[in-house]
Formats: structure tokens, sequence, C-alpha cells
């Protein structure tokens, strides 16, 4: 009966998720993605996913690599299968409007009529939104990345603003802005304006009335579903559809008895303290097991699954904390004086599906004006509330932060700054089963926990870039913050120079772009030239895809000229410690270890910056060692690598996680171009692969194959024949062969 009802849940909740995109897929949104944050925002105002899991989108909501060319998987068995990084789900959230006791334009005749209350939300699962969802302008948005010309170290590296009416006269000017510097990339900064404007959005004939009045009680609130679950490449659930793979790692629920796996935390929460309200929900345990109260049906080898393949580590799950955090607010009536004593007056947490507020469920299908009227979501934002004891901090929560009463007179405005932020156990610590237990239970040293500790040390960071920018204005463009730009991440590029070499090199090369700009302050003055003050540049190696790296050399400004080369104008540096087959992806970080004093957009004077470093997002594609190609002249021997192919062996295997990657096969001993034919014991001709330069122009005497047959298919384990024919000039039809046995 179980069963039952979870198929009818998930059958009904799909449903609910095409009708969401077929209504929202109209409208103009935009997704951060600089940082190591992603987030899907609307010009409506909605932040997350309007209305499904976020893995039935193409857009990315969570942590992610951000690295060129990523896509978020929006399939399940990709999710699953493909490496995604911490994931979180966070549902509806977004900012609402309440006026109380005021005028609206009612047509045909657009006399003004005082309401009880007007709303603006967009967040709520039901009812009408309160703005012209459709005829709202697109984003204005900004790419100001240091490598680029134009670039202005005053500005966000990435910038979207937008302005929209609401129903209740008041105008949204919404700005959200990222950064990708160490140290500043895992938050997302959302700055609202609210402007009485007089503006009136009337949604059932699509237009907007003026109507100039005095509002005397508005509230501000922002409201947020957040969900944390680990996807990784480990997954207890995981099966072959979709319904039995609904919960993905330490199994997340949302609905009575599916077995909660988060906590949620509320800290600082201290009229007066000048910090902000701070909340956010973790994971349970970080994945390293189902959770003890787990009611999905669990695989009979997922403890064997936490080690991915023999002679491999084990891996957690990526845990992961996530939330938002109050830092900036125009103070209402009777409160705080000091703008950044950003506490809301009234804060509920209610658990979704859980909890009843006024005797009606909180849940996500339903919360909005179609189930409680406007008085009821009028008293459900201006109250107070926790969940009992009993919850034991585990659950699916609703946040509610409310801002108010002010008193607006036309021409009046408040504003609101809050910030997106994530916390995450370091990913070389995840891989390798949290040696070192960074990651506690939450019945066990919490404070000291891993993702605690980094998710307040983000706040902290997001908290100085507000103090350094709010009230700055650059350009015409008011901002709320201010970060001191990292000297810009090199242009790098990674190439095979093994030819004609029995050691496997791989050649790093990367510009001098870092050397050759310079940066002002808010003061108008110099505050880094990379001429003299760019201390060194690291190479970072990684073979994961999200960005789990090892430095391999740190090279001081001393040692520049040792490897500059003038023929190619580009440093290069040899990497003679990978092997050939596997692939390795690398950047190279230019770094500033003792900056100057730094002035801030809005002329705050700051001495103890840390160093600045670039982030990993130039990061290079995937690249190979391989041996120079033969002269056949005298005959020739090509050999398959790894023979046998024995899937999830590391000594048979090359070790990839994810995609084709893991089933790749290598030919060596090949001639500069060649044709390599595959047949099946039968005779069959499965696929033809050919064998020349790369796109560079690079030989080599390997060519790659992912035992994907012509038409795409991935074969079936079993003996086969291949048959070398040499392309080259003066060898041309010379041909070889062998056996090649695939093991799964």
């Amino acid at each position: 009966m179980i069963k039952v009802k979870q198929l009818m849940f998930w059958y009904l909740f799909i449903l609910l998720a095409l009708i969401s995109t077929l209504m929202f897929s109209q409208q103009s949104s935009e997704t951060h993605s600089r940082g190591k944050l992603w987030e899907t925002i609307y010009n409506y105002g909605f932040i997350g996913d309007p209305g499904a899991w976020d893995y039935l989108q193409l857009t990315g909501i969570g942590f992610y690599p951000g690295f060129s060319g990523y896509t978020f998987p929006n399939d399940e068995e990709l999710a699953n299968g493909f490496i995604t990084d911490a994931n979180f789900h966070n549902f509806r959230s977004g900012p609402w409007i309440i006026a109380k006791d005021a005028f609206t334009l009612v047509p045909p005749a657009f006399t003004p009529e005082r309401k009880d209350f007007l709303l603006y939300h967009s967040s709520l699962a039901t009812g009408d939104i309160g703005a012209l969802v459709g005829n709202i302008t697109p984003f204005s948005r900004t790419e100001n990345f240091s490598e680029n010309p134009g670039f202005n170290p005053l500005l966000p590296e990435e910038m979207n603003y937008v302005q929209f009416e609401t129903s209740t006269g008041i105008t949204v000017k919404q700005r959200s802005m990222q950064w990708s510097y160490p140290g500043y990339d895992d938050f997302i900064i959302y700055d609202y304006v609210f402007v009485n404007t007089g503006d009136i959005a009337i949604e059932s004939i699509g237009e907007v009335r003026n109507y100039q009045q005095t509002l005397n009680e508005v509230w501000f609130v922002f409201h947020s579903g957040i969900q944390v679950s680990t996807k990784g490449v480990v997954n207890f659930h995981y099966n072959d559809d979709f319904l039995s793979s609904s919960a993905p790692a330490g199994s997340f629920g949302w609905h009575p008895g599916s077995g909660y796996s988060d906590y949620f935390n509320v800290e600082d929460k201290i009229p007066g303290d000048g910090k902000g309200l701070l909340y956010y929900s973790r994971d349970y345990n970080g994945g390293r097991e189902p959770v003890p109260w787990d009611q999905y049906g669990l695989k009979s080898n997922w403890q064997a699954q936490l080690t991915q393949v023999p002679g491999f580590p084990p891996e957690l799950q990526d845990p992961s904390a996530f939330g938002f955090v109050y830092l900036y607010r125009t103070p209402p009536q009777g409160g705080s004086g000091d703008w950044f004593d950003a506490d809301p007056t009234f804060f509920n947490i209610y658990s979704d599906e859980l909890e009843k507020f006024q005797n009606k469920n909180v849940d996500f299908e339903g919360f909005g004006t179609n189930a409680f009227s406007l008085s009821q979501i009028y008293d459900f934002a201006t109250h107070n509330h926790e969940p009992p004891q009993s919850s034991n901090g585990r659950l699916y929560c609703w946040y509610t932060g409310s801002f108010g009463p002010y008193t607006l007179a036309p021409g009046d405005s408040v504003q609101l700054v809050i910030a997106e932020v994530a916390g995450t156990l370091d990913l070389n610590e995840v891989i390798h089963g949290d040696p070192n237990h960074y990651l506690k239970s939450f019945t066990e040293d919490y404070q000291n926990d891993s993702l605690a500790v980094d998710i307040r040390r983000n706040v902290e960071a997001v908290r100085n870039v507000v103090r350094w920018g709010v009230g700055a204005n650059v350009n015409g463009i008011n901002l709320a913050a201010d970060v001191p730009d990292s000297p810009p991440a090199p242009e790098c590029s990674a190439t095979n120079a093994s030819a004609g070499s029995d050691t496997a090199i791989i050649a790093v090369r990367w510009n001098k772009i870092a050397e050759e700009v310079q940066f002002m302050d808010g003061s108008g003055n110099i505050f880094y030239d990379g001429a003299i003050d760019l201390s060194g540049y690291r190479i970072f190696r990684g073979t994961d895809q999200r960005g789990i790296w090892d430095l391999i050399v740190d090279i001081p400004r001393t040692d520049f000229n040792q490897l500059w080369n003038a023929e190619i104008e580009r440093y290069e540096c040899f990497d003679k410690t990978v092997q050939f087959g596997f692939e390795y992806s690398y950047y190279v970080q230019a770094y500033y270890s003792n900056p100057a004093q730094w002035v801030s957009a809005n002329l705050t004077v700051v001495n103890d910056l840390g160093e600045l470093a670039s982030g990993d997002h130039n990061r290079t594609p995937l690249t190979n060692a391989k041996p120079g190609p033969v002269d056949i002249a005298g005959g020739f021997d090509v050999f398959v690598a790894p023979n046998p192919y024995i899937e999830g062996d590391p000594n048979h295997s090359f070790g990839g996680i994810g995609g084709d990657l893991q089933y790749k096969i290598e030919f060596r001993n090949l001639p500069e171009k060649a044709k390599i034919n595959i047949y099946s014991i039968s005779g069959d001709l499965i696929a033809v692969i050919l064998h020349g330069p790369d796109q560079q122009g690079n030989l080599s005497g390997s060519k790659e194959w992912y035992q994907r047959s012509d038409s795409g298919l991935l074969i079936a384990p079993g003996l086969y024949i291949y048959v070398v024919e040499s392309e080259t000039e003066g060898s041309a039809g010379s041909t070889t062969y062998g056996k090649l046995m695939i093991i799964r």
C-alpha cells in the first residue's frame, strides 16, 4: 500500500512539474554560474525552481563545478551516474509584499477601492502572483570579468538587474551579484529596493495604472523552502527507472513517512547583535549511510558502493549546507536604527506537510492564496514559530522572515539585502571518506562540524562584502556589495608533449595577463599592479570533473623567466608525473600573497586582507598523454590497453567516473594515420575508428575508443577482433590485427 501511494504521489508530482514548466516556460530567467553556487533566478522575483525538483530542468540549482561547457544533468540517470556536487533543493524562494488597508484600482472604471490586504508574492504555489509576469522586461545582465577588456574592479563579476510593478503599487528593483574569487565564490547577493511608485499591476487586464497613496502598514517578506540532498555516483536507492531512484543520497523526503534527512539550523538570532539572522539546512551524516529511519527500499549492495571500485578509497556523497542570511535592511518603525542589524521582525519555520497553520497544511503543492485567505497569509507572515522539540531538528523546512511594519509615502523606499550561501566539506576529504572526521553527526560536536564552519566562514565573508559596498554608486549603478579583486585567471591550455618519447608528458601553457593588468580601488589609487604585485603561479591538476584539485607545482616570481617560451609567447611547464591513457584537467592560479591597503567602492579602508587568488573557471579540457606515432617501415605491432578490459578494476581500466570515460580503451603503437576496424567474433563489423592528427595538428601513436558501435550503442562484453590499416604516406595499406576482450 505504501508503494502504491508513493507511485500515485510521484505521478501527480510529475504532472504538477510539467504544468509548472509550461506555465513558466516563456518567462525570462538567468542562471548565476560564475562562482561555485549556481542559481536560476526569474524576472518576477522568484529564486530557484518554480515548482519541480531541480533535476527536471536544465538550469543549475546547487553547488556545481562551473567549468566551461558544463551542462546541468536533468535526467535522473545522468544525475546519479554523472558527477554532480552537493545538490540544494531551493523550492519557491523569493520576496513578498503585504500592504494592509490600502486602495487598489478596480476595472473597468478603475475606481479606487479599499482592500483589507494587497499581496504580491514570487514564491507561493497557488493563486495570483500580483505582478504582470508576461510583461516584465528581461534581466539586464552584465559580465565583468578581470581577464576581459573593459573590466571595472568596482563592479561585481556577474550582475542581473530587473524592475517590475506589483499589485501593491510598490515597484521592485532587484539586483543579484556573484563573484568567482576563492573565499567569495560560495554566495549570491540579492539587493531589493521597494519603491512606492503608485504603479499598480492589475493582473486581470494585464495593465499598470497609477494611484498615489500613502501605505500605512507594509510588510516585506522573504520566504524560502530549502532541502539539501547529496547526489554523487553513489545512490543507496538508485535503480533503472525514475520512481525507484526518487530518494537520492541519505534519503531525502518531503511528506510524512518518507524519512527526513535534513536538519534545520538558525544562528545569530540575537536582536541588536549587528549580524542578521542566518538559517540553513544540512544533510544527514554527509551521506555516509542511509538514515536510520529510511522508508525506501535500499540496494542490497549499498555498503559496497561507498567504495566505488576495488582499490578506490571510500567516498561520501558530497555533504553540504545551504541557506540564506539577512544582511541589511531599512529600519522599520520602532526597529533598530542600525541598517546592518537585519534580524527580521517575525521569523517562522514550518515543516512541509508535518505541521499546520490555522488548521491547514503547510505543504509544497498547496501553500498559496487558493488554500489560504489573504488575512491568513498576513497572519502567517506576522508571527514567530519554530518546530517542536519532537522534530529533533530533522525536517524539510519552510523559512519565512518578515520585516515591518513600514509606512511608505509616495516615493518612499525600503531596501533589503540578503545572501544565498552554501557550505561544503572539501571534496578531497569527501572522496577519501572524511579520514580526518571533519564532518560530525548532528548529535556530535556540531559547532565544530565542517559544514557549520564553512557556511559561517562564507557568511562572515558576505557580511564584509556588503559592508564594503552598500551605498556606493559606480557609473550610475547603486551597489550593495564590493570585493577586493583577485589577479585575473590566466588563459591556459594542456597539450600532449609525449611525441618521440617513452615518457608520458603533458605541457601546460598559460599567458601573462595576471602580470599585465592594473586595478584601481575605490579611492582611485592602484591597488594591484601585476608587473610588481603578482606573487606567483600555482598549477593544479585533477581527474574529477567536480573540481577536485591537487597542487603539482608552485612557481614564485623569481622563477618566471625559467618557464617563459618566447617562441609561443607563453609560459610552459611540463608535467612528467602523468600516465599514458589517463586524462587530466589543469588550471593555473595567479596569486597575490600580501595585498596592500584596499579602499572599497564605498570608501571603507581595509588593511587586513588575506591572500587574493584567481579561481579555477579557466580550467583546461581533459587531456591525456599519448606516445608518439611509430615508423612502420619494418612492420608494426599494435596493442590494446587495457586488455582484457575489466569494468571497475583499477588495474584493467582507466578509472573513469561517469559517462563514457569509464569505458575508455586505447589502441597504441599506431602510425601517424590509420583506420581501425573492430569486428565481433562472428565477423560482423562493429565500429570503424579513424586515427590522425588532432585539431591542433599534433601527432600521436594512440587512439581512444569508448566501446561504442558506429550506431552509438555500448557494445556487449565479449571477445572482439581488431584490424588496423595504415593510411600514412609510405606505408599505406599495411595491416595488423589482434584480439580484444571486454569483461563487465
